[in-house]
């Protein structure tokens, strides 16, 4: 298993409008990237959740409340070599309950590798709500980053197996229900597609998933691609996302996927084939219709949604481009884009490798922060408090 790092091509996370009439007919006009921005100095932000392990993808829960998927901070048996190094791995990932009273661990126990120390784990990375007060649960990479029989103890070889990749459905008081193997068919997919992404492919890492109209959406951020995971768990490819021409990078990682009010699918990207500022995208997406670039100019979405508001919302993981060196540059944000184009900034200098967003039904909308922090947190001046879970009115 390679170190699974939420920044990383794997994880590194538009369809635009097929026609401006149509977009501003539905309030939702084309967004350039030289529109109007401004900076959100009268938003408040305020820490509801602390040390934790991770955090990644957050949804509403019924009750006002947030599903929330920690990667968990990986465990003791640590594994050599592959392009990311050290791997610890361990059963540390969560899907958590976070409300007023505090974060209840739903499910716990749940596979997790990390670098060193738990930083930027790999595990439980989205959550979605399902009916009846159900909600899926997404696991990153596939079955094809698990070790060889022997190299790690036996339990967790089969849970890596087991949950890497796979999408499943979390009931209260009742076991996690398998959906789909996604990441794997997203692999096979990749397998016979080289040629898309001659240096990446095959690859497949799953980042987040939309549960919306009967339907669920997976955007996989090492096959470049949207799916749609129909009721036999058949995983079925609904767009491929390309980068431009001379690109530093041929992965475009999506990252993100929302419905938006005009009913269109919108996905974010990590890169945009760059890891330099400015080249990431939002795409729209329309099943049976090609995808198309709907908003650019920004720099590593990782979550994304809409408010209540009807203003699409994008966390930018590191607003100086994709770093993992020492000199990375933690400083992440939100950006807040209105159906006229207009943009907002409303994290700079408090929002440190955002992650996950969800909409709140109370108005403010909720992002999970130091997402790449265990609990103990990433140094004596950084995430101290560990990963957490914010709120921004």
């Amino acid at each position: 298993m390679s170190k699974p790092v939420v920044h990383h091509r794997r994880l590194i996370v538009t369809g635009g409008v097929t026609a401006l009439g149509l977009a501003t007919a539905l309030g939702l006009a084309t967004p350039s990237a030289a529109g109007a921005q401004t900076q959100g100095h009268h938003n408040k932000v305020t820490v509801i959740a602390s040390h934790l392990n991770n955090p990644r993808g957050l949804a509403a829960a019924p009750g006002g409340g947030l599903y929330l998927a920690e990667a968990g901070r990986g465990g003791a048996t640590c594994v050599a070599g592959g392009e990311q190094g050290t791997t610890c791995i361990g059963l540390t990932g969560s899907f958590d309950l976070v409300t007023k009273h505090g974060v209840k661990r739903l499910v716990t126990g749940l596979i997790s590798g990390s670098g060193e120390g738990g930083v930027a784990a790999e595990g439980p990375v989205s959550v979605s709500r399902g009916p009846n007060g159900t909600f899926y649960g997404q696991f990153g990479l596939s079955s094809h980053e698990v070790p060889p029989p022997g190299a790690i103890p036996y339990n967790l070889r089969a849970a890596a197996l087991d949950q890497l990749g796979h999408l499943v459905q979390v009931r209260p008081y009742r076991p996690l229900r398998d959906v789909s193997d996604v990441g794997d068919q997203d692999y096979a997919w990749t397998v016979t597609r080289t040629k898309l992404a001659p240096v990446s492919f095959p690859d497949s890492n799953p980042n987040a998933v939309l549960n919306s109209r009967g339907h669920r959406y997976v955007a996989d951020a090492g096959g470049n691609l949207l799916a749609e995971v129909k009721r036999d768990g058949t995983a079925k490819v609904l767009a491929f996302f390309g980068v431009p021409k001379g690109s530093q990078s041929d992965s475009a990682v999506p990252t993100c996927v929302a419905r938006g009010p005009d009913g269109a699918l919108y996905v974010g990207e990590l890169l945009g084939g760059y890891y330099s500022p400015g080249h990431a995208r939002i795409w729209r997406v329309v099943p049976g219709h090609s995808a198309k670039v709907w908003a650019t100019g920004l720099t590593t979405v990782q979550g994304c949604g809409f408010g209540r508001d009807g203003a699409f919302y994008a966390t930018e993981y590191q607003v100086g481009g994709l770093n993992e060196g020492p000199t990375a540059n933690p400083a992440g944000d939100v950006v807040r884009i209105d159906r006229w184009g207009h943009r907002t900034h409303l994290g700079v200098g408090k929002l440190f490798y955002p992650s996950g967003f969800a909409a709140g039904s109370d108005g403010a909308i909720y992002v999970s922060n130091c997402s790449i922090a265990p609990a103990g947190g990433l140094g004596p001046k950084l995430c101290q408090n560990g990963g957490q879970v914010v709120r921004i009115s």
